[in-house]
């Protein structure tokens, strides 16, 4: 094992967001001492996972946004990029969609209607620590939009995901995370494209990544990694190989 890479939300942190901070520290520390790298590979924002470890953050390898955007010890490594008038296309496709609410995320910021129901703004916050409400999202004009993150009733996720594949071939795939909430991302800018890109910088290789994950959105780090883990609340039919409560 030279490297270990885990999922956040469900995986990670409690039910509460946190996490024993006092073993982890300890656990770090052996790491450390052991020359294993620790990356968080999550769908939350740079911002927002930095800020949970506000001791070491510059120490650590970050692919987030599932994916998109890879940080390693404060250095960009990797940023995705939508074309502006494909970034567009997908609002204008997505604020037709009746009980659908979706945040723009950005390089420098999220992004979220003032008129969105107020359960979802505030919602909102707990994932994004940079984030602006708008008037309109044609008011975003000096960043760079990679992601979007829906949030949709939760018997249509399957539908809506389809239909949005269908739509954006090529442009972005959607995936989900459970519970209603879908990413909307770049092909091929999944969380296995930023770990292979820390691995090749760091020369190590995919059979010693040990990866921790509980949704969809990390089943391309599951195929990747040399050991992977399921959490227990992670959806039985998707890691029949890797589940272990």
């Amino acid at each position: 094992m030279r490297a270990v890479a885990t999922d956040i939300d469900g995986t990670f942190l409690t039910n509460q967001r946190d996490y024993d901070r006092q073993l982890f520290a300890k656990a770090y520390a052996a790491m450390v001492e052991k020359d294993i790298r620790f990356i968080v590979a999550s769908g939350d924002q740079y911002y927002f996972l930095r800020s949970l470890f506000p001791r070491v953050a510059d120490q650590l390898a970050f692919v987030a946004e599932n994916g998109v955007l890879t940080i390693d010890r404060g250095e960009e490594v990797h940023c995705g990029r939508l074309a502006m008038t494909d970034a567009q296309a997908v609002i204008e496709y997505l604020e037709k969609l009746p009980e659908v609410n979706f945040v723009v995320c950005g390089r420098r910021s999220a992004y979220v209607l003032a008129s969105a129901p107020v359960s979802f703004r505030t919602g909102a916050r707990r994932f994004y620590t940079r984030i602006k409400e708008v008037a309109d999202f044609s008011a975003i004009q000096d960043d760079v939009i990679f992601k979007f993150a829906l949030n949709v009733p939760t018997v249509q996720q399957e539908k809506i995901s389809r239909e949005i594949d269908t739509h954006f071939a090529g442009i972005i795939r959607a995936t989900s995370s459970g519970n209603g909430s879908i990413d909307l991302i770049i092909p091929g800018m999944d969380k296995s494209h930023g770990l292979k890109l820390l691995l090749n910088r760091w020369g190590i290789s995919p059979q010693d990544l040990v990866v921790f994950g509980d949704g969809e959105n990390d089943l391309e780090m599951f195929e990747l990694a040399g050991t992977s883990y399921a959490m227990g609340n992670a959806p039985q039919n998707c890691y029949p190989r890797h589940r272990h409560e």
